[in-house]
């Protein structure tokens, strides 16, 4: 190792944030109860000042939790046996609506799948109401001719009380078969439902993402496949569906076409009343396989489209070359744009390195690797603002992950797997939060960094995205005395009251946590120094 590049990286390591206020402050923390170890969990800060954790597991139902105002349990709750009925399905969505929490619920283990939605009172966190929103017929994948991840997709408005359910769609014809999107608004009153079929019907329509713009439109980001002898052809489209009406309208998009998308999503900001549009390409003349993106804006009212500009991390290339060699060029992929209250917003770039064997002459996952994350700064209008890298080097075992995971889990967590659940990262605005090694452990080694393949010797720490320097100043989340590890993943972030609630592990037992409150400091402010400091 060039003992040049190890001095760049302890350097940098050694800057931690000593702030004149803590820049995470502890309010309160629950009682310690069992950690889930498997499963869907979210935590919910509703609007009555209430916090609700739920734990879905197929195998044992649902267990809720709920806190008043002063963070103490409430034990007006249902027994366990009655939530515990809601086996063998799986945890679609869960938000708020109306100040209580909705949970969406499918079962696909009978022959019809079928979708309920709970409705958890937000005083009290008793059952108030158990509906079945779909029941689907049996699916008949031959006749799908638009391809998505789930015969159920949730979909939920975070600037309305707006939300939408897309489900699988059948008919007795034989060349039909396709999904239909229920629109629901405040209470959940339906809006509108309508079949999504693609304009042509003969070109299959791939699905990414769905855009639910208050009680006034939905928006469909996919892809028409064109087969050709030759070779097939990727064309990006963008279906919208005005309220009251019963067919989709077709845009085409302004993105390269005939390449190998990977990916897309679409994000609305409420602030600029623009559609923000991005797509990932694998670049296969390269040797590398570099993922290039590509973000495009669409004006909703007068469907104005722009044409896609290549994001490029220069900034953050740079200082991975200096870092970790010449040959070690970014290569995040994009995984979710945050909107900010001010319209600027911040897209977030992870490294992602998935390791497949041949076992049996079958394609087996060993691991993926969860390297190097980027945030870049736009502001309202679309300029760069400013970028960071966030080092890290994480082991998940015997999982796959794809860009836009993170986008993807907005609604409800992925299901939890011990340990690997505290290997993802979490954004709030101003700050990346990580559980990663301490100063001791985090050295480079032969122009690499360690991989964390177990918690040994890991804290719970913050980046706060601010300033020149590409790789911004690190400190710990907790107290120096209680170098515990959080559940990130799972955090609820409260941007009006700046209040952060999660799951941290005590230290008296690996299989314990506790509800953590804190208030989080607004970024950029000059009370805030930077010392050196361990």
């Amino acid at each position: 190792m060039k003992p040049m590049r190890k001095t760049i990286i302890l350097s940098l390591l050694a800057w931690f944030a000593i702030p004149a206020h803590a820049q995470f402050t502890t309010v309160a923390e629950s009682p310690a109860f069992q950690e889930p170890e498997d499963g869907a969990a979210r935590i919910l800060q509703l609007k009555n000042g209430n916090t609700l954790f739920l734990h879905y597991t197929a195998r044992q139902g649902l267990a809720i939790q709920l806190f008043d105002p002063a963070h103490r349990r409430i034990d007006t709750l249902p027994s366990l046996a009655n939530l515990a009925s809601y086996k063998n399905g799986n945890l679609d969505a869960a938000f708020e609506a109306g100040g209580n929490a909705a949970l969406f619920i499918s079962d696909r283990t009978q022959k019809h799948p079928v979708m309920r939605r709970l409705t958890i009172n937000g005083h009290t966190g008793q059952l108030q109401e158990d509906s079945v929103i779909a029941d689907l017929d049996k699916i008949n994948l031959r006749k799908k001719k638009v391809s998505t991840a789930s015969d159920f997709l949730v979909i939920k408005d975070p600037w309305s009380e707006s939300y939408a359910v897309w489900m699988y769609f059948n008919t007795d014809e034989e060349t039909d078969g396709g999904y239909q999107i229920v629109h629901f608004g405040a209470g959940h009153r339906e809006i509108s439902r309508a079949r999504f079929r693609n304009f042509d019907h003969e070109v299959p329509f791939q699905y990414w993402d769905m855009a639910v713009i208050g009680e006034e439109q939905l928006c469909i980001l996919g892809m028409e496949e064109h087969k050709a002898a030759d070779k097939d052809s990727m064309v990006m489209k963008l279906a919208t569906l005005e309220k009251g009406k019963i067919f989709f309208a077709f845009h085409d998009l302004k993105f390269p076409k005939g390449v190998n998308t990977v990916g897309g999503f679409i994000k609305y900001n409420p602030y600029t009343d623009q559609l923000l549009l991005m797509q990932a390409v694998k670049d296969d003349e390269r040797k590398t396989a570099r993922t290039i993106t590509f973000l495009a804006t669409v004006k909703l009212h007068s469907m104005h489209i722009s044409y896609s500009k290549e994001i490029y991390l220069d900034k953050v290339n740079r200082k991975s070359l200096e870092v970790f060699g010449p040959k070690e060029e970014y290569a995040g992929v994009p995984q979710n744009i945050f909107i900010k209250q001010d319209g600027s917003y911040a897209i977030v770039f992870e490294e992602l390195d998935n390791h497949v064997r041949m076992m049996n002459n079958t394609p087996t996952v060993i691991s993926t690797v969860l390297a190097n994350v980027a945030v870049v700064d736009f502001s309202a209008e679309g300029k760069e603002l400013n970028s960071w890298m966030i080092p890290k080097r994480q082991i998940n075992q015997g999982v796959i992950m794809r860009p836009f995971y993170v986008k993807n889990r907005e609604n409800v967590q992925e299901k939890l797997n011990w340990d690997d659940q505290y290997k993802f990262f979490t954004y709030i605005p101003g700050y990346i939060l990580i559980n990663d090694l301490d100063e001791k452990h985090k050295q480079l080694e032969r122009g690499k960094q360690p991989a964390i393949r177990d918690l040994s010797n890991c804290h719970g720490y913050f980046y706060q995205l601010e300033g020149e320097e590409t790789i911004p100043g690190r400190n710990l989340v907790f107290a120096p005395d209680d170098r515990q590890v959080a559940l990130f993943s799972i955090a609820d972030y409260d941007a009006g009251k700046r209040r952060l609630v999660t799951l941290k592990r005590i230290p008296e037992s690996r299989k314990d946590v506790k509800l953590v409150w804190m208030d989080v400091a607004e970024p950029g402010k000059p009370e805030t120094r930077m010392a050196k400091g361990n």
